[in-house]
């Protein structure tokens, strides 16, 4: 159960970091295309309740499968940052799992968001600026991780509203999300 679920956090890891393989572009209200239309994680997505609830106005996406782990990222046009990824993936690991493998170290509790949550920074690294991630252990039986990368030059403001933010939309999407059906054939 342990190696099962360190995989799965390592799939998220390379899903969120790595980007996506297939882009619908242009799509949205911007141009023409659904937000859907990308597939994927995608399917979770509205770019007008993105922008409500971000302050941030995305119009392209991409999204990916790796197994059974779903990715979407959405940008702005030809710019890489800053971006918004989504990824989800079905589990079986409880709160204890979800809290002693799968949540990053220097990360803060979440209150009322799913089973299980975290909020981290990331720094800024080399054609970025920081990151804010919440990922929570859903009750719908997901693993759901949420990052906003900023572009370079972010203020440290910025950052901390952004918190705030990426964690009520965490809340958003997290009701927003269908029951899983476990292998028994019932909701988990």
């Amino acid at each position: 159960m342990r190696r099962g679920v360190a995989a799965l956090g390592l799939a998220v890891v390379g899903l969120v970091a790595g980007g996506c393989d297939e882009e619908v572009e242009p799509s949205g209200p911007r141009g023409g295309w659904p937000l859907g239309a990308a597939g994927m994680a995608c399917q979770l997505l509205d770019y007008a309740v993105v922008e409500q609830a971000l302050g941030t106005a995305f119009d392209t996406a991409g999204g990916a499968t790796v197994e059974s782990t779903y990715s979407c990222v959405l940008t702005q046009g030809e710019r890489e940052y800053p971006d918004l990824t989504l990824a989800v993936t079905p589990t079986s690991a409880n709160e204890v799992i979800f809290m002693a493998t799968l949540v990053p170290s220097g990360a803060s509790d979440v209150e009322d968001l799913g089973r299980s949550a975290y909020l981290m920074h990331r720094p800024a690294d080399d054609g970025h600026g920081p990151a804010v991630e919440v990922g929570w252990l859903s009750a719908s039986g997901r693993l759901v991780v949420l990052r906003y990368t900023f572009a370079e030059g972010a203020d440290a403001e910025a950052v901390a509203e952004m918190s705030t933010r990426i964690a009520d939309y965490a809340q958003q999407l997290e009701q927003s999300l269908p029951v899983a059906a476990t292998s028994e054939g019932t909701a988990s």
